[in-house]
């Protein structure tokens, strides 16, 4: 079967074209410079400038949480670089709808930013791009193929597409729509064999499908394609960068270019970028040039991302639940543990107060393979209600080395008393309506950000109240957000407007207490287990990324209603979901309630947490617990 030139795209063809139409170049002229006698004020002139020399730039994951104005930002940022082209590695739009009207709005605005660029931009697409059929189809009309080929100057481009080696959160199932994964992996068969000996050849996809558990069949059947030629690999998706090495080759997770991050570094791979890659006579040289510098390629790889993970592992606070009301003190106990081969040094800061005291926060030097545990006392000016106080970030910097490379990095932990709230019983059940009057009051305050690693948010801007009460064979759930500017889309997602997310686990405390990423919860079926929902103050688009959502939706009694001032929610949640979700009786829930916040203007919404967020950079395991 032949290669599906005619269907490349416009831009594709260009680069074809001008390559395949470039004379040969001559070698580059040699410096001009005047004959002096003796020393002279310049180096040697053999100059870095060949005729096969070309530059490149390649743009990572803009959505899964993007941040306004990072990857539109970085467009007139690489017109200053002057690459010949930039390409993609995907996640670029939010997607996850077959609303149409979404994905052509969310499409109408990246290829505005895109738009701005002086070189071809290519597209490669990711998760969030294409993940139904509509997507798929929508990918198809506005750019053709998601496969496909280019050559300039003798280097081979492969762009593929991951989601038909299957789809984020269903492995074994390539999405639906126009395309086979046999016809792609025949593609990648026939143009391999079509160009077995170019100088270099780079491969583009968005999963870093070689980086998980069990590896996808179909891509060891690529890199067993790629054989011996000369190749690197780039991919996105994990928003955290990384360089592995195998079969003796480069294989590049990149950071972000605007998508959810939480910035914590080049030695965490967390950091907006532009990879910046000049394709000498001897292959690529990478640099990651990230908004305020550059970045080698190896900025993090597979070991160090290893020891800086086992490092903030070892840093564990053991927070006592109490059983009151009203926190005055309490004594909890730190401990930090060194899995290295060299001494680590900790010294402990506090970036943001809390509601209370801490003291005993003192710098400690742990020897390898040592553990040290640090006894803490958290004291309350007055006497206050567990219920309102605010959490303290304490950040500790941490110095030492990884092998021979030497590291200091910040860890940011959230300090916080905790207690078992009350869900206080009811003889008679409300009526879910949205109408609160027959709820007392709402004993649960959300006045001021209570998630430590998210943006602040006045509660002049958005806040909520929230109460939990039960009777014999029901949970009741009540929220009153406060809002000076209400924004609701029937086209548009629920994480993309004004909601409400509810999240109850009944599960055992091994599971429910488990800290983990959104990612991870997700992807790894964490959510499933749990009750799950996203209400708006109205209608709004099925969410497909998150189809746990729907099932919540069908298994409880929920509402919301518009206020003058905001809206308000009511729910009603069975005994027997609750049963089901815990394997049987429950004693304890998790409920996590927090608010997303989108004001008129802005491209996304800021989240308003009670508590640190369960799946946050510095959650609390313990965090949320009620009990009857």
């Amino acid at each position: 079967m032949r290669i599906p030139f005619l269907f490349l795209p416009a831009a594709v063809l260009s680069v074809l074209l001008l390559s395949a139409c470039q004379p040969d170049t001559p070698p580059a002229a040699a410096v001009q410079v005047p004959d002096l006698p003796g020393a002279t004020p310049w180096t040697d002139l053999q100059v870095e400038d060949h005729a096969d020399t070309f530059h490149f730039a390649i743009v990572s994951d803009r959505t899964g949480g993007a941040r306004p104005g990072v990857f539109a930002g970085a467009m007139p940022r690489i017109n200053r670089l002057s690459p010949a082209f930039v390409v993609s590695v995907g996640d670029l739009i939010e997607g996850y709808t077959d609303n149409q009207a979404q994905l052509d709005r969310e499409w109408d605005e990246i290829e505005s930013y895109v738009g701005q660029l002086e070189a071809p931009f290519f597209y490669t697409p990711g998760n969030h791009d294409m993940n139904n059929e509509v997507m798929a189809r929508t990918w198809q009309q506005r750019f053709g193929p998601s496969y496909y080929h280019f050559l300039y100057k003798d280097v081979l481009f492969v762009v593929l597409n991951s989601e038909l080696f299957g789809m984020v959160g269903a492995a074994d199932t390539p999405v639906p729509g126009p395309w086979q994964q046999s016809e792609q992996m025949a593609f990648v068969a026939q143009v391999l064999a079509r160009y077995p000996s170019p100088r270099w050849t780079i491969v583009l996809l968005h999963q870093p499908l070689w980086d998980a558990r069990e590896i996808n069949p179909d891509w060891l059947q690529v890199e067993e394609l790629l054989g011996q030629r000369q190749y690197t690999v780039f991919a996105g998706h994990f928003h955290q960068y990384n360089l592995a090495r195998r079969h003796d080759r480069k294989f590049i997770t990149l950071a972000t270019t605007g998508g959810g991050s939480g910035l914590r570094g080049d030695v965490y791979g967390e950091f907006d970028q532009v990879a910046w890659v000049t394709m000498g006579p001897d292959g690529p040289r990478i640099a990651n040039v990230v908004l305020d510098g550059i970045l080698q390629e190896d900025v993090s790889d597979n070991a160090l991302r290893a020891a800086l993970g086992d490092i903030s592992d070892g840093i564990q606070l053991q927070m006592e639940l109490a059983s009151g009301e009203t926190f005055t003190s309490s004594r909890q106990l730190l401990s930090i543990s060194n899995a290295g081969d060299s001494p680590l040094t900790v010294s402990p800061g506090i970036s943001k107060p809390g509601s209370f005291n801490i003291s005993g926060l003192i710098p400690l030097e742990v020897a390898p393979g040592q553990t040290v545990e640090l006894p803490l006392t958290l004291a309350a000016q007055q006497p206050t209600p567990y219920a309102e106080l605010a959490p303290a970030a304490v950040d500790w910097t941490l110095t030492g080395a990884v092998g021979e490379r030497p590291v200091q990095f910040v860890h940011r932990m959230a300090v916080l008393p905790l207690t078992r709230h009350k869900i206080l019983s009811v003889a008679d059940a409300p009526d879910i309506n949205g109408d609160l009057t027959d709820w007392p009051e709402l004993r649960f305050q959300a006045r001021r950000q209570g998630d430590v690693a998210s943006p602040a948010l006045s509660a002049e801007d958005a806040s909520f109240a929230f109460d939990v009460r039960a009777d014999a064979s029901q949970l009741y759930v009540a929220v009153e957000v406060t809002d000076d500017d209400v924004q609701n889309d029937a086209n548009r997602l629920p994480r993309s407007q004004d909601a409400i997310t509810l999240s109850i686990d009944p599960r055992g405390d091994a599971e429910r207490n488990r800290s983990m990423g959104i990612g991870e919860a997700v992807l790894g079926g964490d959510m499933e287990k749990m009750i799950v929902t996203m209400l708006t103050p109205g209608p709004a688009a099925e969410d497909k990324l998150l189809p746990f959502i729907a099932d919540t939706n069908a298994a409880i009694t929920a509402v919301t209603v518009p206020t003058s001032d905001g809206y308000r929610m009511e729910a009603a949640v069975p005994f027997s979901l609750l049963s089901e979700k815990a394997g049987g009786e429950w004693d304890a829930l998790r409920i996590a309630i927090a608010i997303y916040d989108l004001d008129a203007g802005d491209h996304s919404p800021v989240q308003l947490h009670w508590q640190p967020y369960r799946y946050g950079a510095a959650s609390i395991p313990g965090s949320h617990t009620f009990v009857r």
